[in-house]
């Protein structure tokens, strides 16, 4: 994730951005791969994560801070490690005093269960972001139950090898009410919020709709 804004004096390849700090979830490369290509546009942007590294700086459980009017706070990992691994991402909460965003990274079972005997009230967003792209070894059914978010967002690959998202964790979702978006059917998702509403859109459908998605089967496989 990256916590940036829009302004004058970004990088002149990309006029106004400039993002003010890099958060990593965990060590695989899925998630930390394209890190050295923005390091070389932003040599200066500080970075955190859950692993140790050089120049990172540390995202732990029990870290709060404020930006921008958002309140953020680390809900997991209690330790850095080495090498972070899923059960070891960095699992942040975003709240702006009204709505609430979870960022699971890739945790399963193990880290969903401590999160669930640590700190359960702290687990009910309105937007969750799918842990593990959608892999069975997630989004275990008491973890669902405690969060309960109005919206999951799963971040999986068209056509993925992996398989993902698990068709039976999109059917625990369904079961329990929660609506299901993921990329590998809507492309990049967004989500605006307003004073008392939040919507989510769709780059592929809402935002930019071109004849040929019908060809490939997007409005059939839209969830």
């Amino acid at each position: 994730m990256a916590r940036g804004r829009y302004r004058q004096g970004g990088n002149p390849s990309l006029p106004g951005l400039a993002p003010e700090h890099i958060y990593l979830s965990h060590s695989h490369e899925d998630h930390i791969g394209g890190l050295a290509s923005v390091r070389r546009v932003w040599q200066a942007v500080p970075v955190s994560s859950s692993f140790r590294a050089p120049g990172h700086g540390l995202c732990l459980r029990g870290q709060r801070w404020r930006w921008r009017g958002l309140h953020f706070e680390v809900l997991w990992p209690p330790a850095s490690v080495a090498s972070a691994g899923n059960n070891d991402s960095c699992v942040l909460r975003i709240d702006d005093g009204r709505f609430r965003v979870l960022l699971t990274g890739d945790i399963e079972a193990p880290a969903e269960r401590a999160l669930l005997r640590l700190d359960r009230p702290a687990l009910r967003p309105e937007v969750l972001q799918v842990p593990h792209h959608g892999s069975k070894t997630s989004s275990t059914a008491p973890f669902l139950r405690a969060v309960r978010p109005q919206v999951a967002l799963a971040s999986a690959g068209r056509y993925s090898p992996w398989r993902l998202p698990a068709e039976a964790v999109v059917q625990r979702y369904r079961r329990l009410g929660i609506r299901w978006r993921d990329t590998a059917v809507s492309g990049q998702l967004s989500v605006r919020f307003y004073a008392g509403s939040f919507e989510v859109l769709a780059y592929r459908g809402q935002i930019s709709r071109r004849w040929y998605h019908q060809w490939f089967g997007v409005a059939a496989l839209n969830r």
